[in-house]
């Protein structure tokens, strides 16, 4: 009985969310924002299935449609790409940007779309950013998730700031 109630209210809540954002979500449809924006699309960006049900599980799909409200580019193309590279295989980026170089940085500079004469500055400026990051007090008690949504923020700091003539994130 209980079970019900709460699953009754699930599909109140969610279709009350897609009332309300059909007028924010510009050309994007309700079900896009479900596959490829929040949680679900960084953990399963080619699975449109999956991402649609792991946003619902997680947060009910605030965090789709909050990042469709706030920032609809990194909903798809290349930065869903990037951060669901970056998710998966954060401990392996962390040991390379700790040594300065290794195959896992090596493929997030070629999703970042630099040339290859800037992939070892643009390298040296995350690492040194991603070292202060680590620095902080907080980042032992930050989730995984965090850490590597984290380290998504401080490539794309790097790529529209100090490197935005020579990195491109083809896969936009």
């Amino acid at each position: 009985m209980v079970s019900t109630i709460i699953k009754v209210s699930i599909v109140v809540l969610i279709a009350s969310l897609a009332v309300a954002l059909s007028t924010v979500a510009e050309a994007r449809e309700f079900a896009e924002i479900y596959t490829e924006c929040g949680i679900g699309a960084i953990i399963a960006p080619n699975t449109p299935v999956v991402a649609a049900i792991t946003n619902v599980t997680w947060d009910l799909g605030t965090t789709a449609i909050s990042s469709n409200m706030t920032s609809p580019e990194t909903c798809a193309g290349g930065k869903a790409k990037t951060a669901a590279f970056i998710h998966d295989s954060y401990a392996s980026l962390e040991k390379d940007l700790a040594r300065g170089s290794g195959e896992y940085l090596d493929t997030l500079m070629v999703m970042a779309g630099c040339d290859e004469e800037t992939r070892q500055a643009f390298s040296i400026a995350l690492r040194n950013d991603f070292g202060s990051s680590i620095a902080t007090d907080n980042y032992t008690s930050q989730t995984r998730f965090e850490k590597a949504e984290n380290l998504y923020n401080l490539v794309y700091k790097q790529i529209e700031g100090q490197f935005s003539a020579s990195c491109s994130n083809s896969n936009s």
